[in-house]
């Protein structure tokens, strides 16, 4: 049974692991339960600096990602910079007998970030074994059902806080509120995860070499999802764009990625390796390799495109299977993230 001895404890003590648990939620909310305060703050308003700057310097068109990683790099080293932190300044605001006590015992609040770390592993800490087994497989297992990780992982650390035969609280409404909140922080997370990969930007890994040497196999690319929603796709744009009907035909399911040579109602035609729209020679400053093959003049339909790869004479394009249509357009690719001898601006 849970125990709670040490009612008398005066309401100024701070628990130092609650305070890192808190701080898991967002740097600097531990400094403020530490009782920190303009530390707390400070914390708060340069990790939201930080994030900012780096998401707009890693999506918009304009910004350095290279310097927009180092800053998200440096975000990350503050976070836990501000979890060892926020650990200090509860143990600091003790007296020296609460700490000693707080030591000699297991700590509710240890167990309940080791579970968080690690499904199971509070339970280990407070010697509940087959606990541990039974919820890290359960862990595990519910990884295959999409919102049942969050759920799960908030009753097992809630679980473990209540199994702790010394808890200091009177009654359960940190942990309570502690395990609410985690739903709550994970599902908003994961929403607003969802909306920027939907209508922001996301993420792409090159599989072919058809953009080579623009794009190579292995290539880790940014796509802006809502640049098409102010203006229309230009030439020379590298788009990812989800395969037309005759690819689906041929069971290609995955997005493809090329780059826009003919616009609506353009003539164009392939010669001794060059391309021409409206008769006239197609000047392509980026990196090419020309056609081995010719094509005839045809006409782009409207609110369509013709799409081909850098690597002429190893692409499946538009020379094989049409015109991309405006719909199937998904977004324009814009930086190469990874590897980082290869990060920067992708070439228009």
């Amino acid at each position: 049974m849970s125990q709670f001895p040490h009612p008398s404890l005066p309401s100024s003590v701070k628990e130092p692991w609650l305070a890192v648990n808190l701080s898991l939620f967002f740097p600097g909310i531990g400094q403020l339960y530490a009782g920190k305060i303009i530390r707390g703050h400070s914390l708060i308003i340069t990790q939201v600096g930080l994030y900012a700057l780096s998401g707009w310097l890693i999506l918009s068109q304009i910004g350095n990602i290279f310097i927009g990683e180092l800053l998200l790099i440096t975000a990350f080293a503050l976070s836990i910079w501000g979890i060892f932190d926020a650990y200090d300044c509860a143990k600091t605001a003790n007296s020296p007998s609460f700490e000693k006590l707080r030591t000699s015992q297991k700590d509710p609040w240890l167990a309940v970030f080791l579970s968080r770390l690690v499904p199971g592993a509070g339970h280990l800490y407070i010697n509940r074994l087959w606990f541990s087994v039974l919820f890290f497989t359960f862990f595990v297992i519910s990884l295959l059902v999409q919102l049942v990780p969050i759920l799960l992982k908030s009753l097992i650390f809630y679980h473990v806080y209540i199994a702790s035969t010394i808890r200091r609280e009177r009654n359960q409404l940190p942990i309570l509120g502690m395990a609410l909140v985690s739903i709550l922080f994970s599902l908003i997370i994961s929403l607003q995860i969802f909306f920027i990969k939907t209508h922001i930007a996301d993420t792409h890994i090159i599989v072919t070499n058809e953009m080579k040497p623009t794009l190579q196999r292995g290539d880790h690319v940014i796509v802006d999802k809502q640049i098409y929603r102010f203006k229309s796709p230009q030439r020379g744009d590298i788009v990812l764009f989800s395969p037309p009907e005759p690819l689906q035909d041929n069971h290609f399911r995955e997005a493809f990625i090329q780059r826009i040579i003919g616009l609506p109602g353009e003539r164009v035609k392939i010669q001794n390796g060059r391309v021409y729209i409206n008769s006239q020679p197609l000047e392509e400053n980026y990196p090419q390799k020309l056609s081995q093959y010719s094509f005839i003049p045809i006409t782009v339909p409207a609110n369509s495109y013709f799409v081909l790869g850098d690597n002429r004479n190893h692409s499946y394009d538009s020379e094989d299977w049409g015109f991309l249509p405006r719909p199937n357009i998904l977004g324009k690719v814009t930086k190469r993230f990874f590897p980082p001898q290869r990060i920067g601006i992708v070439s228009s």
